[in-house]
């Protein structure tokens, strides 16, 4: 089976909300639309947190400093219109502020073709939605 490293943020604010992004997946049957952490593919030759700094610059215009070891893994089985592959996601945790002036002038044209929006979270308000991936993001806010 094909598996494709991935690593993605847990970005958390000081009320202990996490960002997330609405995306539509046209790769995975059924063009799935979900909420999901920032992040994405690691290049050949990159480090899971030298990808990982790339995307949210890509994905959000911030420039963030990790620090620490990942928070946690998961793979993750995805349902792709090529075939079925296990996506292995690393998830660093990342604390800014809501406030944060975000920027999404630096998507590539594939992430800007699939993203719809951005929004903080509760874990109260994440817990009653169906369509937010992975829930074992919940165990870590």
């Amino acid at each position: 089976m094909k598996i494709r490293q991935c690593s993605r943020a847990v970005i958390i604010n000081e009320r202990n909300e996490i960002l997330l992004q609405r995306f539509e997946f046209r790769d995975v049957v059924g063009n799935k639309v979900l909420w999901v952490t920032p992040g994405g593919g690691i290049e050949e030759n990159e480090t899971p947190a030298e990808a990982l700094k790339r995307e949210l610059y890509e994905e959000l215009g911030i420039v963030v400093n990790l620090v620490g070891e990942p928070l946690f893994q998961l793979d993750v089985w995805i349902d792709g219109k090529q075939g079925p592959f296990v996506s292995r996601e690393i998830y660093y945790k990342i604390t800014i502020p809501s406030d944060t002036r975000l920027s999404f002038e630096n998507m590539t044209k594939d992430e800007k073709d699939a993203w719809q929006q951005v929004k903080w979270w509760s874990k109260e308000e994440l817990q009653s939605i169906d369509d937010f991936a992975p829930r074992e993001i919940l165990n870590y806010i």
